[in-house]
């Protein structure tokens, strides 16, 4: 770090948000190279969370129609305006789908059908809404059988101990369900060991270093570090009036951690997955499901509770957000009651998707790209 860059500058860059920080890199060769370095992304993120800011809740919805079917908006104003997002899959061809998101990367996927051969492939990026930076993963070598149409189910999530950032994808393409496993640090795609169960959802829920999706009996988690399964159990002791969600529903992540949810008497129930810690040796010895918190008076809660899953907690802790079928509210934990947020420049249209991350300047790795060039063109054309 150049000498007239003193430790009171980082600070103070650190404390600005990401559209700032991407300005200020063109100051310098020493402002440049210190955002761009490992502990100033690191740190960034940190500060973020600790002190809660840069918080934003980004809306997908394919049917919007403008500038784009993706849209955020601000924690830090309250919510106040949304504003669209760019995204770098602007193509003719295939449907779009978002797997999932850690640390402000989002893992996309679009669908194609290759009709020489018959066959469905799927291409896969990583993208950082916030840098505006992407990139487009190599092809997974997955086995697939002319004329079978496989079901992929991918993840995205971070290994802490390796400091990389990694996708799963899990792929019904024979009469066995393969597991590969791609590292931004390595680049390359390897296969773990097959799967036994089938798994029932597409998107990973990332949560404590590990992977998790629904199974038809059970609930499985990958580790990020050993890149191992490992068997969940489902939720046994709710009684024979509880309702469990279809399975791409009953499974969430709620603050970076795995929830489990359930309708009981018209009340939705949310469950925390906690380790089982020994007395002695403080070893987890296992993993149980405690109930955290309830949602009452909801109206039309049979038809209306899709998603109905918990986005952020509000500044004083006394209520929830929660996205439902129309939009979100905030719901009173204490009274019971609930109120619409209206955020003005998002597109009305019901079955959007919300999602709470936080800003970064986390890279995409490699060969990454600006997403600004899908405003002159298309992603077909670019990669031709």
């Amino acid at each position: 770090m150049s000498p007239w860059l003193p430790e009171l500058v980082t600070d103070i860059l650190l404390r600005l948000p990401v559209s700032s920080l991407q300005r200020f890199r063109c100051v310098s060769t020493s402002f440049c190279a210190e955002i761009d370095s490992e502990n100033f992304v690191k740190n960034h993120l940190k500060r973020s969370i600790q002190t809660k800011t840069g918080q934003k809740l980004l809306v997908y919805n394919p049917r919007f129609e403008g500038p784009s079917d993706f849209y955020f908006a601000d924690f830090d104003d309250d919510l106040v305006d949304a504003f669209p997002l760019r995204t770098p899959l602007v193509s003719r061809h295939g449907d779009k789908s978002v797997y999932g998101s850690c640390n402000g990367l989002f893992l996309m996927g679009m669908d194609s059908v290759d009709f020489k051969v018959e066959c469905q492939s799927l291409d896969l990026y990583i993208w950082n809404p916030f840098t505006r930076r992407y990139r487009k993963l190599p092809p997974c070598p997955v086995q697939t059988l002319p004329g079978y149409r496989e079901f992929k189910c991918c993840g995205l999530g971070y290994a802490s101990a390796r400091d990389d950032y990694k996708v799963v994808m899990i792929s019904k393409a024979d009469d066995s369900n393969q597991v590969w496993v791609f590292g931004l640090k390595s680049d390359f795609w390897r296969r773990s060991r097959d799967l036994e169960e089938e798994v029932t959802t597409s998107g990973g829920c990332f949560a404590n270093g590990a992977l998790y999706w629904m199974c038809k009996s059970k609930c499985v988690g990958f580790d990020l570090e050993k890149e191992v399964f490992f068997d969940i159990p489902l939720l046994s002791d709710c009684g024979p009036a509880a309702f469990f969600f279809d399975s791409f529903d009953s499974l969430l992540v709620f603050r970076g951690n795995l929830y489990f949810r359930t309708l009981v008497d018209e009340k939705v129930e949310y469950y925390l997955l906690v380790s089982d810690v020994s007395g002695k040796g403080g070893e987890v010895v296992g993993v149980s499901w405690r109930k955290e918190f309830t949602i009452e008076n909801v109206e039309n809660i049979l038809h209306h509770v899709f998603p109905l899953l918990p986005l952020a907690y509000s500044k004083d802790g006394g209520s929830i957000l929660l996205h439902d079928l129309s939009g979100v509210v905030w719901y009173n934990l204490k009274n019971r009651t609930k109120q619409r947020v209206s955020i003005a420049g998002l597109p009305d249209v019901p079955w959007s998707r919300y999602n709470v991350c936080w800003e970064s300047l986390v890279s995409v790795g490699r060969d990454s790209a600006f997403d600004g060039a899908a405003e002159e063109g298309r992603i077909d054309d670019l990669e031709e």
